[in-house]
């Protein structure tokens, strides 16, 4: 009876909510304010002290009443009527849940039998990890080894999730590290910066390592259960493992009896990224058809508030949803956050419009565009005399809609350019920025500080020469500080 009660006033309020959202949608003052926002001429940019262009924000900036607003757009739209109850699990037919619905959407987009819908791609993954340590060849093994995943040393699992597969899961990380590799000459790859994506080979060295570690009459062998690869490496700039080095490692997990799990938090960018390298259409259920399991994220490249996606098998997802109620990801509701992914999906990957509020002067593009785009600025800028004596970029030709930007110049005082070129010509060039560690490969070669340019709906609409006019005098105003005009 709680239950139904918290149901029935959370309908109310949201019904409430949405009435009052309407009433206000198109008042003249609203309409003006969009008017203002979408006539703004580029004649005087120069005269301009607001900021008239976002060189670093991939999506347009919304407010919470705003984003609120488009949640319920959202709930319209996609016909979301009613809450969801705790994930749905026993919805039947699956088809009478909206959110059973979303992840039957997904699952078919990405060929996979089934999916879960959760809070977010960490507890995902984790989840993941668990279920594969778990499989029937792992429990057919000692009880007592210790279970293992490999997964490169770049994996947010190593760098941002605080040890979680160890204090959480009783695991243990075999790294895999392409760092020693940053120099190999390879084209497409920078000679003086940056590390290569994890490839086949690695993969293999790292096995033969792993199994020539060990005994095999060693009953403390550990069993290792699973292989993450991320596609593409957010850390080293979008760069990309070669699509059929995934094939061929498939191949080799299944001969050494290892999960093959696809961190793809970014896989439509990844997607993107294959077909532009290789001029052809590859679909997106081609590049995770390899996989076991594979995590997607939402409020990446899609925008959405948060959430992630966990597919595989129907056993698999199964397990999956009795682990989400384990680690208390299984709310009473997850409408805000599966709405807000579902539009989100619909929108930046399906180019459906209508579902945020003041979004007409937005240009929606697909993630091919968004590829094209960056090349196509990584290009303009790298070639100007000006911006190349103190900018590079990882990858030189980037190969997703993301690149890594080292610049010779201190955090202090490339904000304090950036907030003079703001100033004066209405360009944010940069947002966030941060040091370099004075150990790095990147370090010995004079570059202080690094960020990663993104391209989205927001950024890459902005003209070209604008790029070129923010960090042509970015480079030019650091050059004084530094004494070298």
């Amino acid at each position: 009876m709680k239950a139904c009660c918290n149901f029935r006033f959370w309908s109310v309020s949201f019904l409430s909510l949405k009435s009052s959202i309407e009433s206000k949608i198109n008042t003249p003052q609203r309409r003006m304010k969009l008017m203002q926002k979408s006539s703004d001429s580029d004649e005087n940019l120069s005269s301009h002290h607001h900021t008239k262009y976002d060189l670093q924000t991939p999506h347009p900036i919304r407010s919470p009443s705003e984003k609120l607003e488009s949640l319920a757009r959202a709930c319209e739209i996609l016909g979301i009527d009613d809450f969801d109850v705790y994930g749905d699990f026993t919805a039947n037919p699956p088809d009478t849940s909206h959110l059973r619905r979303f992840e039957n959407e997904l699952a078919e987009v990405l060929g996979k039998e089934d999916a879960v819908f959760m809070p977010s791609g960490v507890m995902a993954q984790n989840i993941a990890l668990l279920i594969h340590s778990q499989s029937n060849r792992s429990r057919e093994k000692n009880s007592e080894q210790k279970n293992m995943f490999a997964c490169h040393h770049t994996s947010h699992l190593v760098l941002h999730e605080q040890n979680a597969y160890r204090d959480l899961l009783g695991m243990e990380a075999l790294i895999i590290s392409t760092s020693s590799k940053a120099n190999e000459n390879k084209e497409g790859y920078d000679n003086e910066i940056g590390t290569k994506p994890m490839s086949l080979v690695d993969v293999q060295n790292a096995f033969e390592d792993f199994e020539n570690k060990f005994s095999m009459n060693d009953k403390e062998i550990p069993q290792l259960a699973t292989l993450i690869l991320e596609i593409p490496h957010r850390e080293l700039g979008g760069k990309l493992t070669p699509y059929d080095d995934i094939l061929q490692i498939s191949k080799l997990c299944k001969q050494k009896g290892v999960k093959y799990h696809c961190d793809g938090a970014r896989i439509f960018e990844a997607v993107a990224g294959y077909n532009h390298q290789n001029n052809e259409k590859i679909l997106l259920k081609e590049v995770v058809e390899p996989f076991d399991s594979v995590y997607v994220s939402f409020y990446k490249g899609l925008g959405s508030i948060s959430g992630a996606m966990l597919f595989g098998t129907k056993e698999f997802c199964d397990e999956a949803r009795v682990w989400l109620r384990r680690f208390g990801g299984n709310l009473y509701t997850l409408l805000p956050y599966y709405a807000s992914s579902w539009a989100g999906y619909r929108q930046n990957f399906c180019l459906q419009n209508g579902f945020e509020m003041g979004a007409s002067d937005i240009q929606l593009m697909t993630f091919g565009d968004k590829v094209k785009k960056i090349v196509r600025v990584v290009n303009l800028l790298s070639t100007d005399d000006d911006i190349k004596s103190v900018v590079t970029f990882d990858p030189k030709i980037p190969e997703t809609n993301m690149v890594h930007v080292y610049i010779k110049g201190s955090v202090s005082s490339l904000e304090k350019v950036r907030d003079e070129v703001e100033s004066k010509y209405g360009i944010k060039v940069f947002k966030r920025i941060r040091e370099i560690s004075l150990h790095s490969q990147e370090s010995a070669l004079g570059y202080e500080s690094m960020l990663e340019l993104g391209i989205g709906d927001a950024n890459g609409n902005i003209p070209d020469d604008v790029f070129l006019k923010g960090w042509k005098n970015v480079s030019y105003g650091l050059k004084q500080i530094q004494g070298s005009t």
